[in-house]
């Protein structure tokens, strides 16, 4: 053996040697798939015994024993798809190739011109799992970010209430202050005047002067009363402390006591009352709707000074009953309507004639608790209809023990 040989022989051991080190698999395979060499990483990667790992030995063998061990292709569809994607470039193809055992190898084939080709095997398992974990944290990192966003944009609506609130609060005082400087006024200015005449009248008095003056007075008193209780009345309703007895209420008999009542408050006017079509009782709170009633019935002879006719009509519809209270009077703009069930507001047609702005608010909130609902029917210059609608039954109520006047 010449030296030539003899160095080409140490090559090729090297080779050998070189080959069996590599950390990752690498086979050559026929053009017809089957085995011209491999290295010993490839045949430990799969578990391969010798017989598997001498040339000539067709793939399809060493497939088959791979899936027997359990660490085959876990989709065989595919598995091939790349020896001819890299035939196609002409050079080389890489796919990801997930086993039975879980593991996931990235299979690198390189062609040749007869139809052969070498194939690098690397376990990259570990790097797919550190990628799931990583898109695992993105995820969460991202569910965390929007999940804290979310919160913070609660925060930022709740704070936006709270400052509407506030903003609400504010108007509310300053319509209060409106209203306390110039409802409460007018009364007080009326006793200061009686008061003063009665110091001044001189020797005798007669009896029917003192009367009228106290007459004046007491009405007055009774005005201020009236607005001092529908500001409470107001703020119970407003801290939730209104609470409805529902009971047996005799609907029919309570309306006619209401109209009975305003018609010897206002003489001038007359009551016209159909409420034969109503129902004997209705479950409700008797007090609470004869101050819904006397206020609705109140308002259509205050604000309809000049036409004396009110009518006041009911009948059963279905489940519910619908009672209306009409007048003729000065009647309400229509930019008006929508904001008359406000609190403190007052429709511009209303300018000059007493009230507080409370009185409506009130019975929109008494026909609330009930389960009803109100609504106005008003044309300026031609009249209001308040028809009010109101459940039957109450058997899906809670029955409360304890009734707090809502004024």
């Amino acid at each position: 053996m010449d030296a030539q040989q003899w160095a080409m022989q140490q090559t090729d051991g090297l080779l050998d040697i070189a080959l069996d080190n590599m950390p990752h698999g690498l086979c050559m395979f026929s053009a017809d798939k089957r085995l011209i060499l491999c290295n010993l990483s490839y045949a430990n990667m799969y578990r391969l015994g010798e017989g598997l790992t001498v040339a000539g030995t067709p793939l399809r063998s060493i497939l088959d024993y791979r899936s027997q061990l359990g660490n085959g292709p876990l989709h065989t569809a595919t598995y091939f798809d790349v020896v001819g994607l890299a035939a196609q470039k002409g050079g080389r193809a890489s796919q990801d190739v997930a086993l039975q055992d879980g593991r996931v190898i990235r299979i690198t084939h390189s062609s040749m011109a007869d139809g052969r080709y070498v194939a690098t095997h690397e376990d990259i398992s570990e790097s797919v799992r550190n990628a799931e974990i990583l898109v695992r944290h993105k995820e969460t990192l991202e569910a965390t970010v929007a999940l804290r966003t979310k919160e913070v944009e609660e925060q930022a609506r709740e704070l936006e209430r709270l400052l509407q609130q506030e903003r609400n609060i504010n108007e509310l005082q300053r319509q209060f202050v409106a209203l306390a400087s110039h409802e409460f006024r007018t009364p007080l200015a009326i006793i200061d005047g009686a008061a003063q005449r009665l110091l001044r009248a001189k020797g005798e008095v007669s009896s029917q002067f003192v009367r009228d003056k106290a007459e004046q007075i007491r009405s007055s008193v009774v005005r201020i009363v009236d607005l001092m209780e529908s500001i409470l009345a107001a703020g119970r309703m407003d801290n939730g402390t209104i609470e409805i007895r529902y009971d047996r209420c005799a609907l029919r008999a309570m309306l006619e006591t209401c109209c009975q009542r305003e018609a010897t408050i206002s003489k001038s006017h007359r009551i016209t009352v159909d409420l034969e079509d109503l129902p004997d009782h209705i479950d409700a709170d008797k007090f609470a709707l004869e101050q819904v009633f006397s206020n609705l019935l109140s308002n259509a002879t205050k604000y309809a000074p000049h036409h004396p006719d009110v009518g006041v009509a009911g009948r059963q519809e279905g489940n519910h009953v619908l009672i209306v209270v009409q007048d003729h009077g000065v009647g309400i703009d229509a930019e008006d309507v929508p904001k008359i069930f406000q609190r403190y507001f007052r429709a511009r047609t209303s300018t000059g004639i007493p009230g507080t702005g409370l009185g409506l608010y009130l019975v929109k909130k008494i026909v609330d608790l009930h389960g009803g609902s109100i609504e106005i029917d008003s044309q300026k210059g031609k009249g209001t209809s308040l028809i009010v609608k109101l459940p039957i039954s109450q058997k899906n109520s809670q029955i409360s023990t304890d009734r707090t006047n809502v004024a």
